[in-house]
């Protein structure tokens, strides 16, 4: 296949990967859904705590979700490999989110 459907085909999918990721984040700042987070992170963190861990985990997927969706529209339109690097910035800003919110709040 030509490169312009491969790019198609990334972009389609980085964006649908977006679009969950950027809803299960809302769900977890916005709704407070610490079901949606791995139970061996939500359990040790203390009630008084949840509000904070769900706001900062729940920003680091919706940061990550928004790279992966804007890496996907730009791969729709621009074919390079330079299209990955909103992808890349969400990935290390969301996963350092994450970690800080696990290091910060599961005691």
């Amino acid at each position: 296949m030509s490169d312009l459907i491969w790019f198609i085909v990334i972009g389609v999918l980085l964006a649908f990967l977006g679009i969950v990721f950027i809803m299960l984040g809302w769900q977890i700042w916005k709704k407070q859904r610490m079901d949606l987070i791995i139970s061996y992170h939500s359990d040790k963190v203390r009630e008084e705590n949840k509000q904070a861990y769900c706001t900062l985990s729940g920003s680091g997927i919706l940061i990550m979700g928004i790279g992966f969706l804007l890496s996907g529209i730009i791969a729709v339109f621009v074919r390079s490999f330079q299209t990955f690097v909103p992808m890349m910035i969400g990935l290390v800003f969301g996963i350092a989110l994450l970690v800080l919110a696990i290091l910060k709040f599961n005691h």
